[in-house]
């Protein structure tokens, strides 16, 4: 590898917070792909996936915990306890919610509901933390949301409403999520992996039903909850440590199109036409949010507790 290219890395500052929003987003993105390599041929249902991938995630999401803060970590859980049951609570809501709408409705519809998160979220922050959000910002997510409107009117006309209710669920929890990152820049990220995984198993674990499960179903919820879920989780937490939690939530897209792309190529699960022209939308959008200077885009540091 070219070692002048690792150098230009960003390893902190606002570009490195959007680096790690976009990763994050990337990974998380494999979800819908392995939600439905899960349930092909088999009668899996979302309680039962999210409930595999948070015992897959709890060990390794503990490990890298425990790796992290060593003897402190019992102290450190004592410390943020109630945060860390907040967030941990709200990331298993979110999750569920996301990966039992993949089951329900079709993939490019829950994703690209899944992309309204950065109205959620601007909004959120700008009240709850009272983040100013630059105008700059506010047009790409007015220009998002009209290409959100373009993808979600022609993908809602194939029915599936409890998914696109549970989407809607997903992007509550998660902008709410951001936004408490945001507000605890010191809250250690390895915890809130650690407990989001661990509230996923409790919370799935009475609907789920592992006699289900065949062996391809047990490769892609071993995927997502031993690999693609902690690290993407440990990327977006971090992230708003270095950026706005309104530029973090606009990563978002980044999901909506490479997912539907995933499902496309693997599964022939073509999206209907506006969501070819909304995900265009939504794209250019993003790109006009992030690339102004600091000035424009309202840069401030991120607020301490």
């Amino acid at each position: 590898m070219n070692l002048a290219l690792v150098d230009r890395i960003p390893r902190s500052g606002r570009s490195f917070g959007l680096l790690l929003a976009f990763t994050g987003m990337f990974l998380v993105s494999s979800d819908a792909l392995l939600v439905r390599v899960a349930e092909r041929d088999s009668e899996v249902n979302g309680w039962t996936i999210a409930f595999m991938v948070g015992l897959f995630s709890t060990p390794v999401a503990w490990s890298l915990a425990f790796r992290s803060l060593g003897r402190g970590t019992v102290a450190t859980v004592a410390r943020w306890r109630g945060t860390l049951a907040l967030t941990g609570l709200l990331g298993a809501v979110s999750t569920t919610s996301f990966l039992t709408a993949v089951t329900l409705t079709a993939a490019s519809n829950v994703v690209a509901i899944i992309a309204a998160c950065p109205i959620f979220a601007a909004v959120l922050a700008r009240f709850a933390l009272r983040e100013r959000t630059s105008g700059r910002t506010w047009r790409a997510i007015g220009v998002t949301a009209i290409g959100i409107a373009v993808i979600v009117r022609g993908s809602m006309t194939g029915g599936g409403v409890g998914g696109d209710l549970l989407a809607l669920v997903a992007i509550g929890g998660f902008s709410i999520n951001l936004v408490i990152w945001r507000r605890h820049p010191e809250l250690p990220r390895t915890l809130v992996v650690a407990v989001t995984a661990t509230f996923i198993a409790l919370v799935t674990a009475v609907p789920a039903d592992v006699s289900l499960l065949d062996r391809r179903a047990l490769l892609a919820t071993m995927l997502m909850g031993g690999f693609f879920g902690p690290v993407a989780r440990l990327c977006m937490s971090t992230a708003t440590r270095h950026a706005l939690a309104a530029e973090v939530s606009l990563f978002t897209p980044v999901e909506t199109v490479a997912a539907s792309l995933w499902v496309w190529l693997w599964f022939d699960e073509v999206p209907p036409t506006p969501t070819f022209i909304g995900g265009t939308i939504v794209v250019v959008a993003v790109f006009y949010g992030l690339t102004g200077p600091a000035r424009e885009t309202g840069l401030v540091p991120p607020r301490q507790s």
